[in-house]
């Protein structure tokens, strides 16, 4: 048997004039259409085409007439603090708080370097208020001096006019706490009561018992109002047969569903 022998690998220097006769066969990255990825290419999956930064900044300018609620700087961080009439949300953004103007202003009373965002209640009003100033109204209130009425010339209520006649009818508690209401034609009137929480109506017992007042007003016409004629309330031995009837039926249900089942 021969010997077996393997095949030689090329030189390096094979490889390399190889390489340079193939150099001008291969195909550039532009003919590929090779495209390198960047910041954001291609749209976004998850974020907005305006992002938080875009959004910031404010909403009102200064000397805008606004209304409770309306938002007039965005931020992140407090560059601006709310000042009067204003409040500032989670997200320290700066609501107005009442309608007004809105100012931008400074003041070194509260804070030496902080910034205010507030509403004045007035077109020419400035801010920020000094503290012994009055107090403005808000709500759209206005000050009106506050008329007193005149003194009503009060009568004497021993003192009795003789040209006004009066008669004091005494009722007694049980008839006032009584009424009588019509009821339809041809039936019954109803008596209702005073109950606790000031309301007329009838006893319960009353209601309870409206149906068989009906039933026999119809019985005496020769009619029924109920749904099941076959039904008599408080006929025992009936309702003993019914349930004889039914614990048999049931009885012998269970006795064919044995038998369907053991085959």
């Amino acid at each position: 048997m021969p010997p077996l022998t393997l095949p030689r690998a090329p030189s390096s220097a094979t490889l390399n004039l190889l390489s340079n006769a193939l150099r001008d066969l291969r195909i550039g990255g532009v003919a590929e259409g090779r495209r390198h990825a960047s910041h954001q290419a291609q749209g976004r999956a998850n974020k907005a085409k305006d992002g938080p930064g875009k959004r910031l900044g404010a909403k009102k300018s200064g000397g805008e007439y606004v209304v409770p609620g309306n938002i007039l700087f965005r931020q992140r961080g407090t560059l601006w603090f709310p000042g009067e009439n204003c409040f500032m949300g989670r997200d320290h953004t700066i609501h107005a708080g009442a309608p007004g103007y809105v100012r931008y202003y400074r003041d070194p009373a509260r804070h030496p370097t902080h910034k205010f965002i507030g509403i004045a209640l007035a077109k020419d009003q400035a801010l920020p208020t000094p503290g012994n100033a009055a107090r403005r109204r808000q709500l759209g209130m206005l000050a009106f001096p506050m008329l007193k009425p005149a003194a009503a010339a009060s009568a004497d209520p021993l003192t009795h006019d003789p040209s006004n006649p009066t008669s004091i009818r005494q009722v007694s508690n049980d008839a006032r706490r009584k009424v009588v209401r019509r009821g339809r034609q041809g039936g019954e009137d109803t008596v209702v009561t005073l109950r606790p929480g000031y309301q007329y109506r009838q006893a319960n017992h009353e209601i309870g018992r409206a149906g068989d007042r009906l039933e026999r007003e119809a019985k005496a016409r020769g009619r029924t109002t109920r749904v099941y004629p076959e039904f008599v309330p408080g006929d025992r031995f009936a309702a003993w047969r019914k349930r004889r009837l039914a614990r048999a039926r049931m009885a012998e249900q269970r006795v064919r569903r044995g038998k369907k089942a053991k085959k």
